[in-house]
């Protein structure tokens, strides 16, 4: 049987490394100096513009079939 202690350990380790990651991907794209640093910038900027379209049309079918739809 395993112990509590040790699996939350476990669960928090695995937590860490995508933030790691993520941590020395943002390093990488602020020197510049990297091949990936283009794919990197655009990447971060393709997922906030899709964030945005995603809670735009949440926005505008909310209105939409509340109040539009009649």
């Amino acid at each position: 049987m395993t112990d509590p202690v040790d699996k939350a350990k476990e669960v928090v380790e695995s937590l860490e490394h995508p933030i790691e990651k993520a941590k020395e991907l943002e390093r990488e794209a602020e020197e510049g100096s990297s091949a990936r640093t283009p794919l990197i910038a655009i990447t971060g900027v393709g997922l906030l513009v899709g964030l945005i379209v995603v809670i735009l049309l949440a926005i505008a079918m909310t209105v939409y079939f509340v109040y539009g739809g009649r």
